[in-house]
């Protein structure tokens, strides 16, 4: 079982899982968590369900979705389940890799929770929930941070003292690292143009990754999963002196800093109306001018990104846009597309508009980089991580 326990929302996936051959029997997600019209829908053997259930919790979501696979199928007993692979964060430099979870997996997310506050503490609530209703199940993390384990020395250093960064492990670790790994496979067995790769994971968190040969070069978010392109309330990139001038001028506490920087910022944060991109396109139409400023900041930050990292890679094969944004919004993706000719870049605007939420691609026969937009699938490389490591123990 894949679980991605976040902020608002539980997803979940179930898979048989025996030598090649994969297979997904159930999956769904309680959404709008802690709020008056929560609810959960799923989806089995091509059947998709929805249940209004007010005022979840990540307790209650959680025995919810147990309570529906057993009491719905496709298990009889919670039993059945062999291995919970969880989707973790930010264990920092301590844990980077798939890991069992024990003591010391639990205390570095606890470690880093102040810094990845959106999601370490669900993902926490998540393990102490599986530990009560499963204690005899191998529980697995898998970690955001292993696929970017190949990115090079020089380009994960921060310019901090040295000792100050080895002692509390600040570097850039990199996120959305489940997503970038399947489009990394899932590209190449799409076309033979995937040796230089750029991976835009467009949503509500946001990531850029250069991908050479099926391995990580580089990704836009660091130590944390803030920095990076401005995402839905989170800040991206900006001047680090800024904290220490608000701390001086406003006198705010570093709790105060933290909810500024997680929750108010981004692209709530400049249009004061709405972190959702489809809302701010629609503000935007009907004359808010700081909902249509917050859009076109999106755009070009996604887009600096995919400049720098052409550079880096010494060329493009192609680009792919995935996540809740890249997928379903053609008209983010014909914005961050325009005027990058000169890159090769050129997207066919018929094509592009015809696909959402499926895997196409949408470049014109003339465009010397394809341009692709496939469907993340998170919850299958948590499966197969979680798989895989349980199967290692057993030998």
């Amino acid at each position: 079982m894949a679980v991605n326990s976040g902020g608002s929302s539980i997803k979940y996936e179930l898979f048989s899982i025996e030598e090649e051959k994969e297979q997904s029997l159930s999956r769904g997600s309680v959404k709008r968590l802690y709020r008056p019209d929560s609810f959960w829908e799923g989806e089995k053997e091509g059947i998709k369900s929805r249940k209004e259930v007010p005022d979840l919790d990540h307790e209650k979501g959680l025995r919810l979705i147990i309570d529906i696979l057993t009491q719905e199928g496709p298990l009889h007993s919670i039993q059945e389940i062999e291995a919970v692979g969880i989707k973790l964060i930010n264990g920092g430099a301590e844990v980077t890799q798939t890991s069992f979870i024990d003591s010391g997996v639990v205390q570095a997310l606890q470690d880093l929770s102040g810094v990845t506050s959106v999601h370490n503490p669900p993902s926490l609530l998540a393990i102490e929930m599986f530990q009560k209703i499963l204690p005899q199940t191998p529980l697995v993390g898998v970690f955001e941070t292993t696929f970017h384990l190949s990115i090079p020395l020089p380009y994960r250093t921060y310019g901090l003292p040295w000792e100050l960064s080895q002692k509390y492990g600040l570097k850039k670790l990199g996120f959305h690292g489940n997503s970038h790994r399947y489009i990394a496979e899932r590209i190449a067995s799409l076309t033979s143009r995937a040796q230089k790769v750029i991976s835009c994971h467009l949503g509500s968190g946001c990531s850029v990754c250069a991908i050479k040969e099926g391995r990580s070069l580089d990704i836009s978010s660091g130590f944390t999963p803030q920095s990076g392109t401005i995402m839905s309330t989170r800040p991206g990139d900006f001047d680090p002196q800024i904290i220490t001038y608000l701390e001086e001028k406003a006198n705010f506490s570093p709790q105060e800093i933290n909810r500024i920087l997680t929750r108010e910022s981004g692209l709530l944060g400049i249009s004061g109306l709405s972190g959702e991109m489809w809302e701010l396109e629609e503000l935007s139409q009907k004359g808010e001018e700081r909902a249509k400023l917050a859009v076109e900041v999106f755009v070009y930050q996604v887009k600096k990104y995919i400049g720098a990292f052409v550079a880096l890679l010494n060329g493009l094969d192609s680009l792919v846009f995935t996540g809740g944004i890249g997928e379903n919004d053609s008209f983010i993706r014909e914005k961050v597309g325009n005027n990058l000719d000169y890159l090769g870049i050129k997207i066919d605007r018929e094509k592009n508009q015809e696909i959402k939420g499926k895997e196409g691609k949408i470049s014109s026969s003339t465009s010397p980089v394809e341009v692709w937009v496939i469907p993340t699938n998170e919850e299958l490389m948590v499966a197969r991580e979680t798989a895989k490591i349980v199967k290692e123990r057993r030998k």
